[in-house]
C-alpha cells in the first residue's frame, strides 16, 4: 500500500491511576529507626519498609496518626514522597516521630541502627521516605532585603 514507514503504530498509553497514603518514621532519641518487614505477597513483599497507611485513592490526610504503629507526637512533614511503579502512581505524606530510648517495637518490626539502614532490603520507595524524613527542615527563608553590613 505504500506506507510501510507509519508502522509500526505504537499504542497510545493508558493513565496510570494515582494512590494516596501516609508513611510514618519513628526515631528513638539514640537515633534508632523503626522498619518492618511487609507482608511476603503483595507490592514489594517481604522486603524492608517504614509502616505505611493503605495506598487508597484518597490522601488520609490528618487522620493519619491514629494509624501509627506506635503512639506518639506524630508531625507532618512538609511536602510529599512520590513514587511510580508499573501500574499506578503513588503519592505518601511522610509523618515522623521521635520517641523514648526504651520505646518497644510494635510486632514485626524492629530498631534499626542509621548505620545499619544502608544493608537493609529497603526498596527504592522507602529510601525515599527515609531522607525526605531524616532530612534537616529548612530554614524560613527572610522576605526582603538582606540585612545591611556595617
Amino acid at each position: 500500500a505504500g506506507d510501510a514507514e507509519r508502522f509500526p503504530v505504537k499504542a497510545a498509553k493508558t493513565e496510570k491511576p494515582t494512590r494516596h497514603g501516609a508513611a510514618f518514621v519513628a526515631v528513638r532519641s539514640d537515633g534508632a529507626v523503626l522498619v518492618e518487614r511487609r507482608p511476603e505477597t503483595g507490592l514489594l513483599g517481604a522486603m524492608t519498609g517504614t509502616p505505611t497507611t493503605d495506598w487508597g485513592p484518597v490522601s488520609p490526610g490528618e487522620t493519619a496518626p491514629a494509624a501509627a504503629p506506635v503512639a506518639g507526637n506524630w508531625r507532618r512533614r512538609t511536602g510529599t514522597v512520590r513514587h511510580t511503579f508499573t501500574h499506578f502512581h503513588l503519592v505518601l505524606d511522610v509523618w515522623q516521630a521521635e520517641l523514648p530510648a526504651g520505646t518497644r517495637p510494635p510486632k514485626g518490626a524492629w530498631w534499626a541502627e542509621p548505620a545499619d539502614l544502608p544493608g537493609e532490603a529497603l526498596p527504592t520507595l522507602f529510601r525515599k521516605v527515609l531522607d525526605h524524613a531524616l532530612a534537616p527542615a529548612e530554614a524560613p527563608r527572610r522576605r526582603g532585603r538582606p540585612p545591611r553590613a556595617g
